[in-house]
């Protein structure tokens, strides 16, 4: 029987709807005393032929992706009351869905927003967190955008969203 830890892992990638999963993911962690893993992801937009890598970025670029990354969690952090959550920070060379998949495979659970900052690609690619649900081998979590749901939900309060989870057969 596999035993999986008891962390949780969150994509990040700056969107409104990830920021989102991200507090939800925070207050998931401080209710079971789970450790948070906070990932953004980089690809590397000129590595279009062969692996994704940091290089794009440069030594400031991943610096400054690094920092904004801290800035995201702090302050979902101090909005969530779970400055106590402990959370460790990765930011990442790679294709989105299947390095958050790699990263959790040992997680308690995956959390993803549903969308995202893919834009175009989201139509020729898919959906990073449809390709979650079909490669996890943990529980996966969709965070909802807000903005999509129906006006009765309260759009300043980015966790109050209805979760979707759902989990890949093994």
């Amino acid at each position: 029987m596999k035993t999986t830890s008891n962390r949780i892992v969150v994509g990040v990638d700056g969107s409104r709807c990830s920021l989102r999963a991200l507090r939800w993911a925070l207050r998931e962690a401080k209710a079971t005393g789970s450790e948070l893993e906070v990932v953004m992801v980089w690809m590397d937009p000129w590595s279009i032929g062969g692996p994704p890598t940091l290089f794009g970025a440069g030594r400031e670029g991943l610096a400054q992706l690094k920092a904004t990354l801290t800035d995201w969690v702090t302050h979902a952090a101090t909005a969530e009351e779970a400055e106590s959550v402990r959370v460790v920070e990765h930011v990442v060379a790679g294709k989105p869905a299947e390095t958050l998949v790699s990263r959790s495979k040992d997680a308690r659970l995956l959390v993803v927003g549903t969308t995202g900052v893919t834009g175009l690609r989201f139509w020729m690619l898919g959906s990073v967190g449809q390709r979650c649900g079909q490669l996890s081998h943990v529980p996966v979590v969709l965070v909802p955008d807000v903005d999509r749901q129906a006006a009765s939900f309260d759009k300043e309060d980015a966790g109050s969203a209805p979760v979707h989870t759902g989990a890949a057969a093994p």
